[in-house]
């Protein structure tokens, strides 16, 4: 083969090669998904633990009222145990929080906040999302009392919006979801009855197995039934078709898959608890009781011994320090903030501590006076689907044909997270206004005001989730040391930390430790 044919051949692909290249992308049915945010993926949390017996004289400090802290309580609730949470915040959730109107904070070294949205408006700042798969919190929500409603994760009538020359034709386009999905299904399915019929496709098949191939492929609607063709067809909406090669070309492809290939962002259905995600740790709270959780309570050491534990705490509103202890205590705090803490474990323990480390998400809520992408785009739901650098732009999946509402208008974990993070708010804000206007040309008329949220900023996170970390330091960071024990949702064991099922696998699992350990003394 000459140099010219081997050059023409790896850029013109076969029908063959190319069909396997869609294949592999979700093959002929194709729907929503990211395949670039696997790292964003888990599991269910597993099993949760049945344990019976009340050991002696075994007082318990929990540190941190996030999820796990929160759960963990929970359980110790159920078995009889005489326990108390610390919460440094003046209240629960950790990474679970509900930005509403009056929410306010301070950001660290920066600026302080105050959100001005009018009632009933709310964005969820950290966790959002809960896949049909994570049944460890479901079942909570379940059993709490938490009504949930559907989280829309996909919208037919959202955008794909592609810069740059990457892009090709369709760079700095406004193209449909839906129109997307049909283009590309129908143009391949086309082809397949194309490659068929011309017997150019190596199909293991029978004569009578590719008819009923070819009528399957006619029957999923894309095709007319007649000569077999792709023509646009009313649902897809107006306009003629866009062709494959600039479908593909612009990379929206990237973004289609029949059945998610594992759990996570991809999952359907998705839920959310009615009135924002805080819903959540508030019933756990409620549950548990407020005599059992101190807040504003700033922890400065864990010290042990054979005996007990204690652990020294200022109250952030007096300024006093106070002592407490106990049997044992379970730290369910960020390890970003245990490795500045005067914490007794091992120097092995510590190293594992320092060494996770946490994401740089972000998050920015944009207020808008009228709901804009419902009246105007008749879009409910779902994202905006760019490579502009505001990440994930989302559209609320609650309050529908009301005036107002709140856009998810800017959610990264890196990148433009981290180079704006030293930057003033207003500065932030123009950054995504400035780049959303290029798909929403309304939101500078509709925009009202705006709330940023940067976790690396935050007191008492110092980021987002923990990043995944190897099964050996995972296994070191779970280990009982004498009195302490970590219950951070980094040391999940089912479920990657960045998902509140993370959280739940962690308290499952330090439950089981700790029970089984005060049952042995």
């Amino acid at each position: 083969m000459t140099t010219t044919n081997l050059s023409h051949s790896r850029s013109v692909p076969t029908r063959r090669r190319f069909l396997g290249h869609l294949g592999a992308l979700g093959g002929s049915s194709l729907v929503m998904t990211a395949l670039s945010s696997w790292d964003l993926m888990a599991g269910p949390a597993g099993t949760r633990p049945v344990l019976s017996g009340r050991p002696r004289n075994a007082k318990v400090l929990i540190l941190g009222a996030g999820i796990s802290g929160l759960a963990l309580g929970y359980e110790l609730s159920r078995l009889g145990y005489d326990f108390h949470v610390l919460e440094a915040r003046d209240r629960v959730g950790g990474l679970v929080w509900t930005v509403h109107g009056g929410t306010t904070h301070t950001e660290i070294g920066g600026e302080h906040q105050q959100c001005t949205w009018d009632e009933g408006l709310w964005l969820n700042a950290g966790a959002w999302r809960i896949p049909y798969t994570h049944t460890g919190v479901l079942n909570y929500c379940k059993e709490l009392g938490v009504p949930l409603e559907i989280f829309v994760n996909e919208a037919d009538a959202s955008y794909f919006y592609r810069e740059g020359a990457d892009a090709g034709s369709l760079a700095n386009t406004r193209v449909r979801l839906g129109e997307v999905k049909a283009d590309i299904v129908g143009q391949v399915n086309e082809l397949l009855v194309k490659a068929i019929d011309q017997h150019s496709l190596d199909l293991p098949l029978t004569a009578e197995d590719q008819e009923r191939l070819v009528g399957f492929l006619v029957a999923q609607g894309y095709l007319d039934r007649k000569d077999r063709r792709y023509r646009a067809f009313a649902d897809r909406g107006p306009g003629d078709p866009y062709q494959l090669s600039a479908l593909l070309k612009a990379g929206f492809g990237d973004r289609l898959r029949s059945i998610s290939p594992r759990d996570g962002i991809t999952t359907a259905p998705m839920f959310h608890p009615v009135g924002g995600m805080e819903q959540i740790p508030k019933a756990f709270a409620r549950a548990i009781g407020p005599s059992r959780i101190t807040f504003n309570a700033e922890v400065h050491s864990v010290r042990q011994d054979d005996h007990a534990a204690t652990v020294a705490y200022r109250d952030t509103k007096t300024g006093r320090t106070r002592t407490l202890t106990a049997d044992y205590v379970v730290v369910c705090l960020p390890l970003s903030i245990v490795a500045g803490l005067d914490c007794q474990l091992s120097a092995e323990m510590m190293a594992a501590v320092r060494a996770t480390t946490y994401s740089n998400s972000a998050k920015a809520g944009l207020g808008m006076k009228r709901r804009f992408w419902e009246e105007d785009d008749q879009i409910f739901g779902g994202h905006l689907y760019s490579n502009l650098p505001i990440g994930e732009f989302s559209y609320p999946s609650t309050g529908y044909f009301s005036r107002k509402g709140v856009l998810l208008g800017f959610y990264l974990h890196s990148g433009p997270a981290v180079t704006l993070m030293d930057r003033p708010i207003g500065e932030r804000v123009e950054h995504v206004l400035t780049h959303s206007s290029k798909v929403h040309p309304q939101m500078r008329r509709e925009f009202e005001s705006a709330y940023c949220v940067w976790w690396r900023k935050v007191e008492y996170s110092r980021g987002g989730f923990a990043n995944a970390a190897p099964l050996a330091r995972r296994a070191q960071l779970s280990k009982f040391e004498n009195r302490l024990l970590i219950g951070s949702a980094a040391t999940a064991p089912h479920s990657e930390p960045d998902w509140q099922e993370g959280a739940i696998a962690a308290a499952w699992q330090a439950l089981t430790s700790l029970h089984e350990h005060a049952m042995r003394s």
